[in-house]
């Protein structure tokens, strides 16, 4: 039952945080980056649990909730929220899980990125009035879809990459509170076990199978420092 009650918090406090960035970013034009990258971070928080049901109803939710805070009149801010952003860590979980290739996942996340954002900038042009005047050289303007492709194509291997370790970084904080509360009452620790080796290393490479930390070289039942 606390498990259970913690799991649906988790989610909460995913959607809630997600939609204040989300909103802040709607509302506030240079805030607009930094709301599609902490809102698809806090919609991690459920998918450290293994919660992928949970990050899915917390992206919905958050989507509708941001309709409300001027994602209405702005749609064309939400809109690369909703077709990417807030998605991308939902869609890496399920790539870990089922050990799909990570080259090819590579290949088709970053046509899935230039795609929405060649269509965020479709959108973004018919609702905003964007023309020519609007970039620092008209030729830009005329050449938008293709520096999308080009640019878009490259900045994603690093979005992706830096993404993958945040979900770590949000694993390893989700353990480390779930971990604390497990201490026995009046021993006055939370958790007195030490934390494994593999926990530390937060910024490592997700295993291409199974759950993530696990060392997939190593031989089953095998001490590390046995001979």
């Amino acid at each position: 039952m606390k498990r259970s009650s913690f799991s649906v918090a988790l989610s909460a406090i995913a959607c809630a945080l997600a939609v204040i960035f989300m909103a802040l970013g709607i509302n506030v034009p240079f805030l607009i980056a930094t709301g599609y990258i902490f809102g698809a971070i806090f919609l991690m928080l459920p998918l450290a649990k293994g919660l992928r049901l949970g990050s899915f109803l917390a992206y919905v939710a958050t989507c509708l909730l941001c309709l409300l805070f001027g994602g209405i009149a702005q749609f064309y801010k939400l809109f690369p929220f909703i077709v990417f952003f807030g998605l991308h860590p939902l869609v890496n979980s399920l790539q870990e899980k089922f050990g799909v290739n990570r080259w090819v996942a590579l290949l088709v996340k970053d046509a899935w990125f230039v795609g929405a954002m060649c269509a965020s900038w479709a959108l973004f042009c018919a609702m905003a009035g964007i023309g020519p005047d609007a970039l620092p050289f008209d030729w830009m303007f005329d050449w938008a879809y293709l520096l999308i492709c080009i640019g878009g194509a490259v900045l994603f291997v690093f979005y992706d990459w830096l993404m993958r370790r945040c979900q770590r970084l949000v694993d390893y904080a989700v353990s480390r509170i779930a971990g604390g509360k497990g201490g026995k009452k009046g021993s006055g620790k939370k958790n007195s076990a030490p934390p494994p080796a593999e926990d530390a290393d937060v910024f490592g490479e997700f295993s291409p199978q199974g759950e993530r930390g696990e060392d997939k070289d190593r031989p089953g039942g095998e001490d590390r420092k046995g001979g």
